[in-house]
């Protein structure tokens, strides 16, 4: 199972400061971790750098030429018909370490399967009598397994000159040092440039693609509505019903809701342009990187930082076994607490006043774990586990014992169900496992906590033992001040 290490900053491999980085206003992004984020086509004409404006008509001729051909294909198979599938083949430019590969910066990007139903699906919109580049975009909402990571993609690998040229212009800005790299991509496209090497991927000489903040947007998308325009009547009920749910059309989750925008878009030209209306009336605001309500920047320098200024010893044990590792990880925990509870760790968990993901709040444990096992010297290995928020503590030097440690906040609406599936870990552990289910309460916790407690002495009946359920109070405190 796919594992994630600490956050390696680029900032810090290279030496520079975080304030000449936005003064840039370049994305300071980690070499070894993609972050859930991607560069938006529909934010180029804003940006503030001369490259990044550059590539909207950058991005748009490619996309007319391409429908150009697919205008011109006679039968499948054709030649211009494998034209286009090549022009509409992305694979990720990982070396931007952006996207959905969450533990590393190796993503999927589009594959064959994709080119094909990006053609196809292109060339049913192009018979409507759509003519507009972002058609391409626009079938992200309700093409299956097609989201704004590989609209990502497309960005990059169709603009990538003009994102090699920033780069030029920030490693000069920042003194970086670089190397010589030449870069071939699947459309065809190759590049020579001298650019900065990614020193985390060993076995091969990888670039580092510096991007702007201000075409950066969170993942998943969430477009704002509000303000589009109206459109015509016999459409407006159905508008009306994805003004509730348009964030979660991006999700592999709803393909029921995708499907029926599928079907609503390709009905009509009217109804496909409504579409397009609804796409360019987005907020137009990149990701909020001072608020950061995803969690993407608040965790990279939290461990050091708790670390340091809150220390603690753990005495490193004479013998790693399961005991030792379950005290070790205990204290652990009831440090995370100690600080959620005691220290203003609290404000980590919010962003303008509401809760932040939950993957921040686990993110968050997981740096602060590895910091005080690291700064304590033990043997002692966290290990993130992806999909479903654990912590996996295993002892190295080829050690079996193994502690699990869920985080989850109180208004996930499946915690009672991320309990129950705790006894499915006892019952299929070919090792020794112990388990900690850690709930942070942001609110909205009311009664689930008595109704853990009773999924918790099932589980003790059926398995002879249990998860230890931990409540940590992470609702806003008051100032000390305040009386």
């Amino acid at each position: 199972m796919a594992k994630i290490s600490p956050p390696i900053l680029f900032s810090k491999t290279f030496g520079i400061a975080a304030s000449d980085m936005d003064r840039l206003g370049v994305f300071d992004p980690t070499l070894n971790i993609d972050s859930l984020l991607f560069p938006d086509p529909l934010l180029l004409e804003g940006s503030e750098h001369v490259e990044m404006r550059e590539a909207k008509p950058v991005f748009d001729k490619y996309f007319e030429q391409l429908m150009a051909i697919i205008h011109g294909i006679q039968e499948p198979n054709d030649r211009l018909w494998r034209a286009a599938f090549k022009l509409l083949s992305f694979p990720e430019v990982k070396s931007t370490c952006l996207g959905y590969g969450a533990n590393s910066i190796s993503g999927s990007g589009s594959g064959p399967d994709m080119a094909l139903r990006l053609l196809k699906t292109g060339r049913d919109i192009l018979r409507l009598g759509i003519d507009d580049p972002d058609l391409f975009m626009a079938i992200g909402l309700f093409e299956e397994d097609f989201g704004p990571d590989l609209i990502g993609d497309m960005l990059t690998n169709v603009a990538l000159g003009n994102i090699i040229q920033f780069n030029t212009r920030i490693i000069s800005s920042l003194n970086l040092p670089t190397q010589h790299f030449d870069i071939k991509l699947k459309n065809g496209t190759s590049y020579s440039a001298e650019l900065v090497r990614n020193p985390t991927v060993s076995g091969q000489s990888i670039p580092v693609f510096l991007v702007p903040k201000d075409i950066l947007r969170a993942l998943p998308i969430a477009v704002d509505w509000r303000g589009v325009q109206q459109v015509s009547e016999e459409n407006e009920e159905f508008r009306q019903s994805l003004n509730t749910s348009v964030a979660e059309l991006w999700s592999k989750k709803t393909l029921e809701s995708k499907e029926q925008l599928r079907r609503w878009a390709l009905s009509s030209r009217d109804a496909f342009g409504s579409l397009l209306d609804m796409l360019h009336g987005h907020d137009g605001k990149p990701y909020d990187f001072v608020g950061d309500p995803y969690g993407e920047l608040i965790w990279r320098n939290l461990g050091d930082r708790i670390a340091g200024e809150n220390p603690m010893r753990l005495v490193p044990p004479k013998k790693f076994d399961r005991e030792s590792v379950v005290d070790i990880v205990k204290k652990i925990i009831s440090q995370f607490q100690f600080l959620i509870e005691k220290r203003d760790l609290w404000r980590d968990l919010y962003a303008s006043g509401k809760p932040r993901f939950e993957k921040a709040s686990q993110r968050m444990f997981f740096v602060i774990a590895h910091s005080y096992c690291e700064a304590n010297g033990l043997e002692l290995s966290p290990e993130a586990e992806t999909g479903r928020g654990a912590v996996d503590f295993k002892v190295s030097k080829g050690m079996n014992s193994r502690v699990l440690v869920e985080i989850k906040l109180s208004t996930n609406t499946k915690l009672k169900q991320g309990l129950e599936k705790q006894l499915k870990v006892y019952q299929e552990a070919e090792l020794p496992v112990e388990c900690f289910y850690v709930v942070i309460n942001v609110g909205k916790l009311a009664k689930k906590e008595a109704e853990l407690e009773t999924i918790r002495l099932k589980i003790q009946t059926e398995y002879g033992r249990a998860p230890e359920v931990i409540v940590i109070d992470g609702l806003p405190k008051k100032s000390a001040s305040v009386s």
